[in-house]
This record gives C-alpha cells, sequence and structure tokens, in this order.
C-alpha cells in the first residue's frame, strides 16, 4: 500500500484538533465551576444600637444581630455580604429603593411594617424593662407609669408599645418626649425623665459601658403587662423583590439550624451575657 504523505498530515491535524478543542472544553468547565457568581447582599444599620449592631474603630459591625447574620451568610456561599451606614430614620427607606437588602437593628415588627416588608424568623427574645431611678419603687408597670415622662425614637417597637398604651388609656396618659439620640441611662439619672423603656440586654450593655450606679432596671411582668408587648422578638427586615424573598427564606432555614446547633446562644452569651435567642427555633 503506497504511504500518502499528505493525507497523513490531515489526519494528524484533525485529531490534534479534536484533542485540543476537548481540551478547552474541559478546563471552561473547570473554570466555570470554580468562578460562580456570588449575589452581594447590602446590610443597613445606623451602627449605634448596642449591643446588636455597633460600628467599631476599623468601620467593622459588631454585635449580636450583626455577628448572627455573619454566621448565616457563612453557611451561603452563593451569597457576599456588605454593610452600610445611614441614621435610624432612613434605615427602612434604604430598603424600599432598593439601596440596601436587609434591616440589622434590632427590629420589632408591627403590622404597619408587615405591609411594606418580610421579616425573617425572630432572631431575639425580649426581656423588657422600665429603667428608673434607684429611689423610685412606684414606676414598676404600664398603669404605674401613666402620668410620667419619658423617652422614645420614633418606630421603635419600644415607640409603639407606649403609643399603643396611650391609645387603649386616654385618660391615663404616658408622657412620650421623642428624641434623635436614646441616651436612656444618662437622661434617668439626670432627671431629665421619670423612666426609660428598653430591653434587659440593651440595659446590662450600656452598664458595662457607661457605669450609672443610680439607676436600675425593674423587669416588667407578663402577667400584669403582658398585653402590652407588641414585640416579644426582635426580627431581621427585607424588601419584597424575588431577590428579597430567596435571602429571606435562605436566612430562616439557617437560624433554624444555627439556633438548635448552640450558634446562637454562644454569640448570645458573648454579647448579651445570658442566652437571649428565642425557644421557639429549637421547638
Amino acid at each position: 500500500m503506497k504511504f500518502n504523505k499528505h493525507l497523513f498530515i490531515a489526519l494528524a491535524l484533525s485529531v490534534a484538533t479534536v484533542i485540543t478543542l476537548g481540551g478547552c472544553s474541559s478546563n471552561a468547565k473547570a473554570t466555570t465551576k470554580h468562578t460562580t457568581t456570588k449575589t452581594t447582599i447590602t446590610a443597613i444599620t445606623d451602627g449605634n444600637v448596642a449591643p446588636f449592631a455597633v460600628k467599631q474603630k476599623d468601620g467593622t459591625i459588631n454585635g449580636y444581630d450583626a455577628d448572627v447574620l455573619k454566621a448565616i451568610v457563612k453557611k451561603l456561599p452563593q451569597y457576599k455580604l456588605e454593610w452600610k451606614l445611614a441614621d435610624y430614620e432612613a434605615l427602612l427607606g434604604n430598603i424600599d429603593s432598593g439601596r440596601a437588602d436587609i434591616g440589622v437593628n434590632h427590629f420589632g415588627k408591627t403590622p404597619e411594617r408587615q405591609e411594606k416588608y418580610l421579616f425573617s424568623k425572630p432572631i431575639f427574645e425580649d426581656k423588657p424593662v422600665f429603667i428608673v431611678k434607684k429611689g423610685n419603687n412606684k414606676i414598676k408597670s404600664f398603669d404605674t407609669a401613666a402620668g410620667h415622662t419619658t423617652l422614645a425614637q420614633v418606630g421603635t417597637g419600644f415607640s409603639l408599645d407606649l403609643e399603643n398604651f396611650n391609645k387603649k388609656n386616654p385618660k391615663k396618659q404616658i408622657n412620650i418626649t421623642y428624641v434623635k439620640n436614646y441616651n436612656d441611662l444618662q437622661d434617668i439619672s439626670s432627671g431629665k425623665y421619670d423612666f426609660a423603656y428598653n430591653d434587659l440586654s440593651m440595659y446590662n450593655a450600656e452598664q458595662k459601658q457607661y457605669h450609672i450606679n443610680d439607676v436600675k432596671a425593674v423587669l416588667l411582668k407578663k402577667d400584669q403587662d403582658g398585653k402590652n408587648f407588641t414585640h416579644p422578638y426582635t426580627y431581621f427586615v427585607f424588601g419584597k423583590t424575588a431577590k428579597d424573598k430567596r435571602f429571606q427564606k435562605a436566612v430562616n432555614k439557617e437560624l433554624v439550624k444555627l439556633a438548635k446547633d448552640g450558634t446562637l446562644t454562644k454569640i448570645s452569651k458573648k454579647y448579651l451575657g445570658s442566652d437571649f435567642s428565642p425557644a421557639v427555633l429549637r421547638n
């Protein structure tokens, strides 16, 4: 059989081309596999809600709420977390406009907010207290607070509780002054207001920082004031876009896992001194 040099060269080139293309296809698949695009999630906070989300000197955001979200996103490789700061009054507006995806600021749930936003499963269980001067043994419930002065921030779960009490009791009002900067311990100590309404964990965190010795926290009793607690839990807040719904679903799934494996308890003890993680997540 006569050897055809031209035919041999053509066959060799064809085989080389197939091998090369096969290699490129394999490499392309490998490259695609290792360069999955992550969805960026922008978390918004005012960075001033100790001990839940606080801006540190190096610019990072730490605290119970912040660390819980970080632990969740760590379990979700399809997402990348970024932080944004804004004044408290502008936080939900940033979610409305799409400039942020999740609110991380010790948010309570209200009927008005539920109309506009999605909420996570509860991330924290409140232990509400009234903060008063140490010598004050009269203000220890909503009824005994009627006729007295207090401070509040617009739109918080605490201010809504106070407002709802006033709506239900027009003849015995609590006198509410709305402030931008909520310096409850200092303002009670100075006598500027008669009492402040807050959570035990926040009171403990503030005392750890400021050591104001002439005030005390009075734990409100559920059997006496339970009807006035409209926010036993706090939550992450999301918008209602398709992206928001997917992220909310993923967050809720991981929250339950982190509650059951003890991660939430560990984070709570780090920042709050004891376990404020919602027992309902473990049931």
